[in-house]
């Protein structure tokens, strides 16, 4: 009964100190000081603002832009067909992942295993590609620190590329970019759930300064069990219960273990094995951001870089994890018009939700780029158990599997969303072949696919998205969306 008491006051102290250090950020008494929303039906109450985009017009998504040198000027045939459907509609939105500096003149410097480096021309070379507006906010955004995030921004800027996604604190991170076509003003969101530690931008608070970084949404693993797994945790716990972890309760039905969190399955599809909690001061902000947005523009965009899964993170199950659905939907009610997941690079499926495309994972447009390993990660190696030695090289290898990426990161889309008079009538998804192959100079560079994998590719789209009920049409080797 007394731990029950020294929480709640611990509980209640700690909310003091929050709310007198948000009052000393604010410079009014603690009594009078705003603190941001941690509702977010706050900003579903009220219906959204229509889209209103002017005649016909059509928006393009494509993946993740992984690469590292410049393509804009291909003489790559087949390469050029995909880049005039990126180029062929009103404005085209995607994801830069990683940063692009001038390693040379870089002040900054790199932090974590993997640093993925693109040259400082590749902003420029998005442009010319016919990449309009894009998110920053991915893993691999401070791999080189918040100075790599920054300089990337100043080059998209330079390059006339809308970007939203990072900033020199929170506010900046999650407010909205703006690209204006003489048809209407569209507007993107972006924010990551998968990141790098220290990654989140932060405002100033109470005595401390803001951060750059950007918008993220923190999210709470739970490990979904049966009652019998639950019993064995609960025993567990209780056999190894401790002062600072004290045991549960007998019937809890969630259960914090080993710095993990465990809960009863209740009525999760029989495949999930873990459930993602949102943390209610990020999705009220994202949503908050959204209705913001669609006010000031015409078409309302929301993206998010999340390689969270429901068995883990960063495989390629096709289902997408629970907290994407709710999140995707509450944007949507928001005042989102077009919803692009990405992250895990594999195809997810696509739902029409109240005549808006939600599309859960679009996959890569290139997977081509190079990561540069800092000292700390290129010098470590472990024994082998056998002699305690270093182990053999390892010979290099000459497939995608094993040792290298899963074959479904090499199949992707380009999707078109066509509007009419604001309304979204059509959705075409173009197959891409990303290069799965042995050849080093093809591989990670999108091509059209060819007929028979168009038609497998568009068929798997079928499935992902059968769940959501959606019927996709194959016309040759097109996927058509009719939206009534």
């Amino acid at each position: 009964m007394m731990r029950n008491v020294r929480k709640l006051a611990i509980g209640t102290a700690l909310a003091t100190l929050v709310a007198a250090a948000a009052a000393g950020a604010q410079g009014v008494p603690a009594a009078q000081a705003p603190m941001p929303s941690k509702d977010p039906s706050e900003f579903l109450r009220e219906p959204p603002k229509p889209s209103s985009v002017k005649g016909d017009f059509t928006l393009v998504a494509i993946g993740d832009m992984l690469y590292s040198h410049p393509y804009a000027g291909t003489t790559d045939p087949e390469l050029r067909k995909v880049l005039d459907i990126v180029r062929s509609g009103d404005v085209t939105v995607t994801n830069q992942e990683g940063v692009f500096i001038d390693l040379k003149t870089f002040k900054g410097s790199a932090y974590g295993n993997g640093q993925l480096w693109g040259s400082g021309t590749l902003a420029k070379d998005m442009k010319d590609m016919g990449i309009d507006i894009l998110s920053v906010a991915n893993n691999h955004s401070t791999d080189f620190g918040w100075e790599g995030l920054i300089e990337s921004m100043r080059l998209l800027d330079a390059a006339g590329v809308s970007h939203s996604g990072g900033g020199m604190n929170l506010k900046e991170a999650r407010a909205p970019a703006y690209f204006d076509t003489p048809k209407g003003r569209v507007s993107l969101i972006s924010t990551a759930s998968t990141v790098k530690p220290n990654a989140r931008a932060n405002d100033a608070f109470g005595e401390t300064n803001a951060r750059p970084g950007i918008s993220t949404l923190r999210l709470r693993r739970v490990e979904l069990v049966t009652p019998a797994q639950m019993d064995a945790v609960r025993a567990l716990a209780i056999e190894r219960a401790s002062v600072r972890e004290p045991a549960p309760a007998p019937d809890a039905r969630e259960i914090t273990f080993g710095e993990r969190i465990y809960r009863v399955r209740d009525k999760e599809p029989a495949d999930w094995a873990i459930h993602w909690d949102m943390d209610l001061y990020d999705h009220a902000g994202l949503l908050q951001s959204v209705r913001e947005a669609k006010a000031q523009s015409d078409l309302a965009v929301f993206t998010i870089h999340a390689h969270e899964s429901p068995t883990g993170v960063d495989d390629d199950n096709p289902p997408p994890p629970n907290f994407l659905i709710k999140l995707f939907r509450d944007v949507v009610d928001a005042g989102g018009d077009v919803v692009v997941g990405g992250g895990p690079h594999s195809l997810r499926g696509i739902e029409i939700y109240k005549g808006k495309p939600i599309f859960y994972g679009v996959g890569v447009f290139f997977i081509r780029g190079e990561i540069k390993a800092l000292q700390e990660t290129a010098l470590r190696v472990f024994p082998d158990p056998a002699t305690g030695k270093a182990p053999p090289p390892k010979p290099e290898e000459r497939s995608v599997r094993p040792g290298g990426n899963p074959a479904s990161w090499y199949d992707s889309i380009v999707a078109a969303v066509d509007y009419k008079d604001g309304k979204a009538v059509a959705v075409r998804l173009y197959p891409l072949d990303v290069g799965n192959t042995y050849d080093r100079s093809r591989r990670g560079i999108p091509h059209l696919a060819d007929p028979a994998n168009a038609k497998r590719i568009l068929a798997d789209l079928q499935k992902f998205s059968a769940p959501f009920g959606t019927r996709i049409a194959i016309d040759g080797s097109v996927g058509i969306i009719r939206i009534p």
